[in-house]
């Protein structure tokens, strides 16, 4: 009989402050709000997607070959900001047995009709694009002596202010 009184004295001394607390706030008690209002807030970081043209190769005496197109696929950018690509390169084609010879070479941007040399560009919608060339001049094949001939172009994607 002891065991069950204390088992029964435990049980109610841990139910105690649960019927404290049900008690302390009667059932019918009037509970009042007060208009009031909330910030909901969210921040979309800018996001986009570029493609840029990868490695190429020209024939001897080509004076231009088409590079492949700077691409803006996706933008979500800010007002005020855009997307920037710029390119570096030496613009000399090196002979990998002859360091002194080399072929110099343009990367041009635009059409036929309106191309001029490609150093960056800015963009602010999905969709724009850049269609680039590599121009070399006859008199420059002329001078090439035998070998392999490459160069590293280098694309730089940056988000910044947009200039006027």
């Amino acid at each position: 009989m002891k065991k069950r009184s204390i088992r029964t004295r435990i049980f109610f001394a841990l139910l105690t402050p649960v019927l404290f607390t049900c008690v302390e706030k009667p059932a019918y008690a009037a509970t009042t709000q007060t208009a009031g209002s909330s910030t909901v807030t969210y921040h979309v970081d800018p996001a986009y997607q570029v493609t840029i043209p990868v490695d190429t190769s020209m024939q001897l005496n080509e004076t231009e070959v088409p590079y492949g197109k700077i691409v803006v696929d996706q933008v979500q950018i800010e007002d005020g900001k855009c997307i920037q690509v710029s390119l570096l390169a030496d613009f000399n084609l090196k002979n990998s047995n002859n360091s002194k010879a080399i072929i110099p070479y343009q990367i041009l941007a635009g059409d036929e009709a309106g191309s001029h040399p490609f150093t960056s560009a800015q963009y602010t919608k999905a969709g724009e694009e850049t269609p680039l060339t590599i121009a070399i001049k006859k008199e420059d094949w002329k001078k090439a002596v035998a070998g392999q001939y490459s160069d590293t172009v280098t694309f730089t994607i940056s988000y910044v202010d947009k200039s006027e």
